[in-house]
C-alpha cells in the first residue's frame, strides 16, 4: 500500500507532456529517410505545430550533429533546410538565410533547387528584383527525363499533383504575398 501510494504521488508530480514532447532516443535512433520523410514520424509533427516550432528546430539540428555521418550529401543539405525553413517561419531571417545556403547542394544538377533557395533567401531580405529573377529561372528549366512517369506515381502515393517545375508555385506565392511574412507567403494561400 506504501508503494502505491508512493508511485502515485510520482506520477501526480509529473509534468503531463506537452504537444512539443518527443523521445529525443527514439528520434535521434531514426534512419534519415524516416526522420525526414516520415510525414507523421520524424520532425515533421512538431514543425507543423506553431507552438513546436522551437522544439523543432533545436531537434533538426540534434539530428544532424549526432548522425551525420549517417546522411548523404542530399539528406545533409535537405536537414539545412528543413531547419532554415522552420526559423524563417519563427521570424529569425539571418539565421535562416545561413541554413537556407547551406541546404543547397554544391552539385549543379539543373533541378533547380538553387534557384528555388535564392529566390526564397531573396523573399526574406526582401529583394523582388532578385526574387522575380530566380522565379524566371526555375520556370525555364526542362523536366527531367522520366518525370511524368514519377509525377503520376507521386500523385497515386499521395493523392496530390506534382508539377514542374517544382516549387515554382511557392515563388509565385512569395510574389504575390511579398509583403506578408514567410509563413503565411509559403502558404497554399498565396499560391496561383
Amino acid at each position: 500500500m506504501f508503494l502505491a501510494a508512493i508511485a502515485a504521488a510520482v506520477l501526480q508530480s509529473a509534468p503531463a507532456p506537452t504537444p512539443c514532447t518527443y523521445d529525443r532516443e527514439a528520434m535521434l535512433a531514426l534512419s534519415p529517410q524516416a526522420f525526414d520523410q516520415d510525414m507523421e514520424g520524424g520532425w515533421r509533427p512538431l514543425g507543423n505545430r506553431r507552438e513546436c516550432r522551437d522544439t523543432a528546430v533545436e531537434l533538426l539540428a540534434a539530428y544532424r550533429k549526432a548522425r551525420w555521418r549517417d546522411m548523404t550529401s542530399d539528406q545533409l543539405h535537405t536537414n539545412y533546410w528543413h531547419e532554415g525553413q522552420v526559423r524563417a517561419a519563427l521570424g529569425q531571417t539571418d539565421h535562416a538565410v545561413r541554413l537556407l545556403l547551406a541546404g543547397v547542394s554544391p552539385d549543379p544538377i539543373g533541378d533547380g533547387k538553387a534557384d528555388y533557395a535564392i529566390g526564397t533567401v531573396a523573399f526574406l531580405l526582401k529583394d523582388r528584383a532578385a526574387l522575380q529573377a530566380a522565379r524566371d529561372r526555375l520556370s525555364a528549366i526542362p523536366p527531367p527525363e522520366g518525370f511524368e512517369e514519377g509525377a503520376a506515381e507521386f500523385k497515386a502515393r499521395y493523392g496530390r499533383e506534382l508539377s514542374w517545375p517544382l516549387n515554382l508555385d511557392v515563388l509565385d506565392g512569395f510574389l504575390a504575398c511579398f509583403d506578408k511574412p514567410y509563413d503565411e507567403a509559403y502558404s497554399r494561400d498565396c499560391r496561383p
